[in-house]
């Protein structure tokens, strides 16, 4: 253990009463030995936490036993790797196009074309005229009633 994690160890001792032929050192070192592959960061935070009042179930007038301080630095153990790696980048500005007029018309006259379909229980049939392109997709909302935005009129080779 580093001097850091001793450190900490103290000071949560410290601050539970102890009985006065206590061997702080001969503790500190059964501690050592029970903690052995656990990480200095797991045994600050654990000691902390204890003398924080932090975990569950503790004694708040007494030191934990080495089981319970184990345990808990072992459980602070498992966390650290998904708490310490490094966050997903937020997307940049750039990296979503689909924020321009002609593209929300689209998906939107996809949609209501989508909901129809789902009324109709023909949701393949829109999967397949989206395959084909625009020209297949308005056909399909003509025959069934659905309104086609005058912009898609623009693009597409249906008359």
């Amino acid at each position: 253990m580093n001097q850091k994690a001793y450190q900490e160890m103290t000071k949560m001792l410290n601050g539970f009463p102890q009985q006065a032929t206590a061997d702080l050192r001969g503790l500190l070192l059964t501690y050592e030995e029970d903690l052995v592959g656990v990480s200095e960061q797991a045994i600050c935070e654990a000691a902390v936490r204890f003398r924080r009042g932090l975990v569950d179930g503790q004694s708040r007038t007494f030191a934990p036993s080495i089981a319970e301080f184990c345990i808990e630095a072992r459980k602070i153990a498992d966390i650290l790797p998904f708490r310490d790696r490094p966050s997903i980048p937020p997307p940049r500005k750039d990296a979503f196009r689909h924020d321009d007029r002609k593209t929300r018309i689209r998906m939107g006259f996809k949609m209501t074309l989508l909901s129809t379909a789902i009324g109709l229980r023909k949701v393949d049939e829109v999967d397949k005229a989206n395959k084909r392109g625009l020209d297949d997709l308005i056909a399909l909302a003509q025959q069934w009633g659905v309104p086609v935005p005058d912009e898609l009129w623009q693009n597409s080779g249906v008359a």
